[in-house]
């Protein structure tokens, strides 16, 4: 049977337009290139779960507009169990991205409407925390209500995996319901109040992870270097297949985080878990578009050799 894995976080469309220069004050610029796609973390991270063999339960918040139709659409040809508000008052998220000739990007993200989601809507949910296994969330989302959430599975012994991404301040009685955390090298300085250029270890990243947090399982992914596991038992550096040659690297963190979940739901060993997870995200980079990027459970068992 497939594992349940509960995914609350965000949906939004990114629209995407190149240019030469970024506009000035008052100033308008010609662009080119033009591109919309579903995005948003807790999306992107359900899909990956769906694909990769969970039973997938996405909670979120959309607008009542072709955009949330859309995003409606896809989580029904995704196999992904929506429980999906409609908001009367705030439109799909969205995020507007500019990218000039340099490579660089300004964006402007709105997630009015992935706010609305409260602590009663998770309250709301008794039927799908039956025979839950895995609870996954990230920080595009109302960080009380994640904090609410992730306290709510834990009394029903689920486990919680929190992908600190992109990093916010966050509720202290967030951490004491988290079983898992995901962060990257980045991230995991930030939670730590250090700055992003500090020179620091992953190894070292770990250990004061663990020791400031009370998290029982701290993981830092590495990208191409695969990821850190840190826990009671030390440390041990689980490394990506670097044969993989990759062409866009968007999302990656995402699929790491959906088969990561999966993999914990059908009760891998944590390392093992983590193997899955950077087979899958090794193959995302090999492809462009984030959606479009994510395996199927096929693609990785075949790389991975059958882990099970």
């Amino acid at each position: 049977m497939k594992p349940r894995i509960m995914v609350y976080g965000s949906y939004c469309v990114g629209m995407t337009m190149s240019c030469k220069v970024f506009p000035e004050k008052g100033q308008t610029v010609l662009g080119g290139n033009f591109n919309q796609l579903h995005g948003g973390k807790g999306s992107n991270q359900a899909i990956a779960a769906s694909r990769l063999g969970g039973d997938v339960c996405f909670v979120s918040c959309v607008g009542k507009d072709s955009l949330g139709d859309a995003a409606v659409a896809l989580f029904q040809e995704e196999g992904i169990r929506s429980r999906v508000k409609r908001s009367e008052k705030n439109p799909t998220g969205v995020g507007f991205v500019m990218v000039d000739e340099t490579g660089q990007n300004r964006i402007i993200i709105n997630f009015d409407a992935v706010m609305e989601v409260g602590p009663q809507d998770i309250d709301a949910l008794e039927s799908e925390w039956e025979g839950c296994k895995v609870l996954l969330m990230q920080f595009e989302a109302d960080l009380n209500t994640v904090a609410w959430a992730a306290k709510r599975a834990r009394e029903r012994g689920v486990c919680v995996i929190l992908n600190p991404a992109p990093y916010q301040p966050f509720p202290e009685a967030l951490l004491e319901s988290v079983d898992i955390i995901t962060p990257n090298e980045t991230e995991a300085k930030q939670m730590l109040g250090m700055e992003a250029a500090a020179e620091v270890s992953a190894e070292e990243l770990g250990k004061k992870l663990i020791a400031s947090t009370g998290i029982k399982e701290v993981i830092i992914t590495l990208g191409e270097n695969g990821a850190l596991l840190a826990n009671k038992d030390g440390i041990q550096h689980i490394p990506a297949d670097k044969s993989f040659i990759p062409v866009d690297t968007t999302g990656a963190g995402d699929t790491f985080a959906g088969a990561l979940a999966v993999a914990i739901g059908e009760g891998l060993p944590l390392d093992k878990a983590i193997l899955f997870a950077n087979t899958a995200a090794s193959i995302s980079v090999t492809k462009y578009g984030v959606v479009e990027s994510i395996p199927s459970r096929d693609e990785v068992d075949k790389i991975a050799n059958k882990i099970h």
